[in-house]
């Protein structure tokens, strides 16, 4: 199916086969109807913020992997509207890049080597790496974040990679190989991620290290933070899915781990090695055997859940509108948007939504159409009740509004 359609409609092709291997999958959650979680939109562009499509996911119960039903078009995703995410776009966030290099650091010294990053972003993490590098290059899909890496200094291709046969040769004219790629919160984006690894492989040296970052679907599904789901994110991972992609490419693991960031991701360590000391491999292939991750019915408690879990909250927060409060949200992310969309808020339930960024204030969220606006407002604010809908950085977030209104109360989510 090829919904090109009217205003109202997001492109989009229904696939119903495996992207890793082929296989028929099985339907396990279906969120409803949702926008492009990263994509804001001026008041002017109200019609577009409209714009919405099915948000299903589909399991491959051989390899594990979960996919979206319904593949969007990656030049609307990061080129039709204005993609709004910065990888330095917190503290915690900038943090979490320094403690990054320090690891790549600890396992192979970047001094002097040559540096390969996918989705690339605004740059923050190349600039941090270009201290030991000879020599780094960046690839981002958004012409928007390429902009920012390169006044950062950082030279910078735009594409979707693994989609373009220009843009690998692009790259491979820069370095014939490298001896770091890396891809955060990219590879679960591409809509062919075995063309994105097979990629990967041709351009990694054979001493080379591939590192990536994915949200880790045991976190989604235990914490029942559905949240991390939305239509930018194609694919959802866990360590059996990811050594299924790699071997595609005739890559292996050589460690994983458990990262907080994003509520919970997964880092890869790969290289075209076979051989690994790492327990964790093992460790976490158990834990996912154990949560029934390959079985539909896990699925069915996990969609009960989450549905109650909205009706009770709502209510709450109907009962406190009733009351006269002013109802606000914390925090602009992306996963925002698949809660407030989810859930059912409007401007006539949330008043608006707190952003420090500059990118997304003077916006609206997509299909719910809440205003989104500068903390500032909170000060002398009466009866004000704040939702942290950034829930993986809430205790910094209500400290700082505290400090502008100590009257604000929260509602946890």
């Amino acid at each position: 199916m090829n919904r090109i359609g009217d205003l109202m409609s997001i492109k989009y092709k229904s696939n119903t086969k495996s992207l890793i291997s082929g296989e028929k999958l099985v339907q396990i959650i279906d969120l409803g109807l949702h926008g492009f979680a990263d994509s804001f939109f001026r008041k002017e562009q109200e019609e577009s913020a409209r714009q919405s499509a099915p948000l299903i996911c589909m399991l491959d119960q051989t390899t594990g992997l979960v996919q979206l039903l319904n593949l969007t078009d990656p030049e609307q995703r990061y080129q039709e509207f204005e993609y709004s995410y910065t990888s330095s776009n917190s503290e915690t966030a900038k943090r979490h890049w320094e403690d990054y290099i320090q690891y790549v650091n600890s396992l192979k010294s970047m001094s002097g080597s040559t540096i390969l990053e996918l989705g690339s972003n605004d740059g923050f993490l190349l600039n941090l790496a270009n201290k030991f590098a000879s020599n780094v290059l960046g690839v981002d899909a958004s012409p928007a974040m390429s902009d920012l890496a390169i006044e950062l200094g950082i030279k910078t291709l735009v594409g979707a990679f693994g989609q373009s046969n220009k843009l690998s040769a692009d790259i491979r004219r820069e370095h014939s190989e490298f001896d770091f790629i890396f891809a955060n919160n990219v590879l679960n984006h591409s809509n062919d991620p075995v063309s994105f690894v097979g990629e990967v492989a041709k351009l990694l040296g054979d001493e080379g290290l591939f590192i990536f970052e994915v949200p880790y679907w045991l976190e989604t599904i235990t914490s029942l933070r559905f949240d991390q789901i939305y239509h930018e994110h194609i694919t959802y991972f866990t360590v059996k899915s990811a050594i299924a992609l790699l071997a595609t490419a005739g890559l292996f693991i050589q460690d994983v781990s458990v990262v907080d960031y994003h509520g919970g991701s997964l880092r890869v360590v790969a290289s075209k090695k076979s051989e690994s000391n790492s327990d964790m491999t093992s460790i976490l292939l158990a834990r996912e055997s154990d949560e029934r991750l390959c079985t539909p019915q896990r699925y069915e408690e996990y969609s009960r859940e989450i549905a109650s879990r909205r009706d009770i909250f709502m209510e709450e927060v109907l009962v406190r509108k009733q009351q006269g409060k002013t109802i606000f949200g914390v925090g602009a992310a992306a996963k925002a948007n698949t809660l407030l969309t989810y859930y059912g808020f409007t401007p006539k339930i949330m008043d608006f939504i707190l952003d420090s960024s500059v990118h997304k204030q003077d916006k609206m969220t997509p299909v719910s159409r809440i205003p989104i606006i500068n903390d500032e407002v909170v000060v002398g604010m009466k009866s004000g009740l704040g939702i942290v809908l950034a829930w993986n950085l809430s205790q910094p977030i209500q400290k700082k509004l505290l400090s502008l209104n100590g009257d604000l109360e929260f509602l946890n989510l």
